[in-house]
């Protein structure tokens, strides 16, 4: 679970039943009210009363997270700064290795020795806040370039940003893998929304602070059969959470790699896809085509670009999830 902290706050609540505007805003507990001495009423102002309430509130953490790059044999074997972004602590080794691959910064997995946690104090002495990368020996990456295609152009990161400074769009393009079959896996409609559900009860950061984003890895059927019905919970593989809506699917990309880089084989087809949280937007289509991931579940709407990378992928893409409505904008055979 990503880490959360609290902060005092301060809550305005009101002790009518409506406000200006017919919005409640009754506090959650009487009870609670009744037995807090830190509430006290103001006066009232144009038909409404309004209490102030002390209380401590949980929110979702974010923080700093350095990612050093080190070749035993380069260098003088001294780790290099690669870049600086934003999460939520916690899954930071699965969220380097997932960003490392969906990047295309190190499609080889072998080139990879270690991914550990480090710090020198750096920032708010914490060592959690600090990753290396060690290379295998053996590795012929070039670290000077790793630098010019990432580092230099992604200093820095934000948590709503998955591919802000990259140099070139198309060079993310060129590194989707090219798949040898299509993605033909179909789910039934009901089990959109039961997968749907089913992330929403997984999301426990999300249900303790409403400030993070979740995404959960899912097996898709064979075949959409009315007599293999499952449950979302059923189907659900790994939930992850992020205060960025793209480092929640980095961190459940790099937990699942060795899972979703299975090769698929005639005898034993198996797809994968993913439920998230937020919308769906370029960056989000990429790293599941870089992942081969060929369904994207989400409670958001699309972007125009998000729609026309899927389309050229052969990844179903559907938004709006909720009680009544499910739209499909690629694929929409696949879901039934």
């Amino acid at each position: 679970m990503s880490r959360v902290k609290t902060f005092p706050i301060t809550r305005l609540v009101s002790t009518n039943l409506t406000g200006e505007q017919g919005n409640s805003l009754e506090l959650a507990n009487s009870h609670e009210r009744a037995n807090s001495p830190e509430l006290t009423e103001k006066p009232e102002r144009e038909q409404s009363s309004v209490g102030r309430l002390a209380i401590d509130d949980t929110i979702a953490s974010e923080e700093p997270l350095e990612i050093w790059l080190k070749h035993p044999l380069k260098q003088g074997g001294n780790a290099s700064l690669l870049l600086t972004t934003m999460r939520s602590p916690g899954d930071d080794v699965a969220l380097v290795t997932g960003w490392l691959h969906s990047s295309g910064l190190l499609a080889n997995s072998a080139d990879i020795q270690s991914v550990t946690h480090t710090g020198s104090e750096r920032i708010k002495g914490n060592e959690a806040n600090q990753i290396l990368v060690t290379l295998h020996p053996q590795s012929d990456f070039d670290i000077t370039s790793g630098q010019s295609q990432s580092g230099s152009h992604i200093e820095y990161v934000n948590s709503g940003c998955g591919v802000c400074g990259q140099r070139s769009i198309e060079v993310l393009l060129d590194k989707i893998p090219q798949r040898d079959m299509p993605n033909n896996a179909s789910l039934l409609s009901n089990e959109v929304l039961s997968l749907a559900n089913a992330l929403r009860q997984q999301q426990t950061a999300f249900a303790a602070t409403g400030g993070s984003h979740g995404a959960g890895l899912f097996v898709l059927p064979e075949s959409a059969d009315l007599n293999a019905l499952q449950t979302g919970a059923n189907r659900l593989i790994d939930v992850r959470e992020d205060i960025g809506r793209h480092n929640a699917l980095d961190k459940l990309i790099g937990a699942n790699l060795p899972l979703l880089l299975v090769e698929n084989t005639p005898e034993k087809p198996k797809e994968y896809g993913v439920v998230i949280s937020s919308r769906i937007s370029f960056d989000i289509v990429q790293k599941a085509a870089m992942a081969n991931i060929g369904m994207i579940l989400a409670m958001g709407a699309p972007s125009s670009l998000a729609i026309e990378l899927a389309q050229e992928c052969d990844i179903c893409i559907a938004g709006f999830i909720g009680q009544n409505r499910i739209n499909v904008y690629t694929c929409d055979h696949r879901i039934v």
